[in-house]
């Protein structure tokens, strides 16, 4: 039976253990505070009641006592006083009467009886011989008679009751003893107690360190060369509980690991030969990201690149060298803002394609663009966000765009010079037309105002290419605002009668006399904007021009608006509008198939603001109908940029 209940203890799972060694300490420690509580209970009892009766006994012997040396008082009084002696030797004899009786209610047990009968004839022995004394107060030998037989009694009376508190005190120094006595025995007990439950404690400690902690320890240890790639390493299983199914469990883990190691080790490198194979075979520069700002792969092309990359004005090439960081690659700074967002997990948006961003470098002598793009990878390590960084070439996109504002420029200005006599003569049949019939007249004057369409386009053309080439020139002075929006809005009048729109001007009273700029110019962003705004505008509707003090960072300007009550631009097109050749018909038709135009005149509105140091901005009309572009411009000229496009 023993060995039987010896395996079934070893057998025990580590939750019944537990249960064990937690039973076994409550047990120990409930019995031990139980028995120190009883112990220490009666100590205090024993304690209290020797306490207490010492208190009382010495408060009655003393009170007695007391009543007994008044008496006394009394009785050497009759010598001098017999009659007040008489009043007053009653009085203290009630007195030590009631005295006797509070000490012989205590003393109750045999002994103590026999002593309170000795005090009683001691004090009636007393009260005799002053009975006697006070019968011969008138007697010459009264005062001696005292001395030599009643004071002796006196004497013993009070020898009797100091004796008997005497009794009690000795008695509370025996109970006080024995209590000290129960009490050292009982704390011996309770630290013996203590010691043996700490001795369990510890024995069950070590136990189950033994069966959990070693084994967890070895657990972690296999883990840790698991994780490491080690898919040999197996736990030994010592015992059938819940650590042996947790070491059986991660040995059959261990197994399925290694086999599906075995089995998809081919697989997994045929994938990334697969991906290092496409990466290859990409005709742009591929960089991978990681989320420390570290270039972790490229491919070939990237390779190339990194090795022979330039900037436009300077041709010197990079160190062929592994790349390592972003930091070896001439990149605008667009692009590392958009890299560097992409890596804090941030949405960079879908930015626009503009070559002018475009890498320039040398590659086998020639000369090559590359235009950067940033895609960003979520969680690519540890929950951290990721980049790539592809360089596209756009060498022939470049040549072509390049070519194109070769041929617009040329176009231009080679259809500058008949556009110009072309419109003369229409002008002077205009001054003839009188001599024509209705039909005539009409012709001719809708040829003029074709004429004078084209000539804007060509004229719009021709800023475009200016601004591109960097040639576009400011004449700062200074503008009078009233009179740039009054010659704006005179110059629109005449064709918004025409189409039944309402022009007005709405100037406030604050806005500064004069701003500094280009009076040619900001008047033609002015006539871009009203002819924008009436190509918009229905019969019947109105147009706004708007003036109010403003500010530009902390430089005084002035905001001059125009505000239609057309369609209006939604908000998804409210910055693109300002793009080359973006018309929101192109993406969202409108009613109105008349609308026509170029697409660059709010390009050229934007960069001639711009170029003032100011700002041209398409938002919402408070009214929530139309469209309302409004423009800044500082009002000081000392504020102003260095003026050149």
């Amino acid at each position: 039976p023993q060995a039987k209940a010896i395996r079934a203890l070893v057998t025990l799972g580590l939750r019944a253990r537990f249960f064990l060694v937690g039973a076994l300490l409550v047990a120990t420690t409930a019995v031990t505070s139980a028995w120190s509580g009883l112990a220490f209970r009666r100590v205090s009892e024993v304690v209290g009641v020797t306490l207490r009766d010492s208190e009382q006994t010495t408060a009655a012997t003393g009170a007695l006592a007391n009543a007994l040396e008044r008496e006394d008082d009394a009785l050497l009084l009759s010598l001098a006083d017999a009659e007040r002696a008489r009043t007053e030797l009653a009085t203290q004899r009630a007195t030590v009467e009631a005295a006797f009786r509070a000490i012989d209610a205590l003393l109750d047990m045999p002994e103590e009886r026999r002593t309170a009968a000795d005090i009683h004839e001691r004090i009636e022995a007393y009260h005799a011989a002053g009975d006697a004394l006070v019968a011969a107060s008138i007697d010459p030998d009264a005062r001696l008679r005292y001395h030599q037989v009643v004071n002796p009694l006196l004497r013993h009376a009070i020898d009797a009751v100091a004796a008997v508190r005497d009794d009690h005190f000795a008695y509370a120094q025996r109970a006080a003893v024995g209590a000290r006595d129960q009490a050292r025995r009982a704390t011996q007990i309770v630290v013996t107690m203590f010691i043996v439950a700490l001795s369990l404690s510890i024995l069950g400690s070590v136990h189950l360190a033994r069966v959990v902690v070693g084994p967890i320890r070895t657990l972690t240890s296999a883990v840790d060369k698991l994780r490491g790639g080690d898919f040999e390493k197996r736990v030994v299983v010592v015992r059938d509980d819940e650590v042996g199914r947790l070491s059986e469990g991660f040995n059959l883990m261990a197994d399925d690991l290694g086999e599906f190691q075995r089995a998809n080790i081919g697989e997994v490198l045929r994938a990334k030969e697969t991906m290092e194979s496409t990466l290859e075979a990409l005709p742009d520069a591929v960089f991978v990201v990681d989320p420390e700002g570290r270039v972790s792969t490229a491919n070939a092309r990237a390779r190339v690149v990194a090795g022979a990359a330039s900037t436009a004005d300077n041709a010197r090439s990079l160190v062929a060298s592994p790349v390592t960081a972003l930091g070896e690659l001439p990149l605008p700074a667009a692009t590392r803002m958009a890299v560097d967002k992409c890596l804090r997990g941030e949405e960079s948006g879908a930015a626009a394609v503009d070559l002018a961003l475009s890498l320039a470098f040398l590659e086998d002598g020639k000369p090559r663009r590359l235009l950067p793009r940033v895609v960003p990878i979520r969680k690519l390590a540890g929950q951290r966000s990721g980049a790539v960084l592809i360089l596209s070439d756009v060498t022939d996109l470049v040549r072509l765009d390049e070519m194109r504002v070769e041929l617009v420029a040329v176009a231009s200005h080679e259809l500058q010079t008949p556009l110009t006599t072309l419109r003369m003569t229409l002008l002077l049949l205009e001054e003839r037309a009188s001599r024509f019939d209705a039909r005539d007249r009409e012709l001719v004057t809708t040829a003029l105002h074709g004429a004078t369409q084209l000539s804007g386009i060509v004229g719009e053309f021709l800023d475009l290419t200016r601004i591109e080439a960097g040639q576009l020139r400011l004449n700062l002075e200074r503008v009078d605002v009233r009179a740039l929006i009054g010659l704006a809005t005179a110059a629109a009048r005449s064709s918004c009668d025409d189409e039944g729109v309402a022009l007005e001007q709405d100037v406030d009273a604050d806005v500064p006399e004069t701003i500094a700029g280009d009076r040619t110019r900001l008047g033609i962003v002015l006539a871009n904007l009203l002819t924008n705004a009436l190509k918009y505008s229905q019969s019947g509707g109105a147009i706004v021009v708007n003036a109010r003090r403003a500010a530009i960072g902390e430089a005084a300007a002035v905001e001059l608006s125009v505000t239609d009550t057309g369609p209006g631009v939604p908000i998804e097109y409210r910055e693109r509008v300002f793009e080359k050749f973006f018309r929101v018909e192109h993406e969202q038709p409108v009613s109105d198939e008349g609308v026509r135009g170029s697409g660059i005149g709010l390009y050229i509105a934007r960069e001639i603001v711009q170029a003032h140091g100011g700002s041209l901005v398409c938002v919402e009309n408070p009214t929530g109908r139309g469209a309302r572009f409004a423009m800044r411009v500082l009002a000081d000229a000392e504020d102003s940029p260095v003026s050149q496009c």
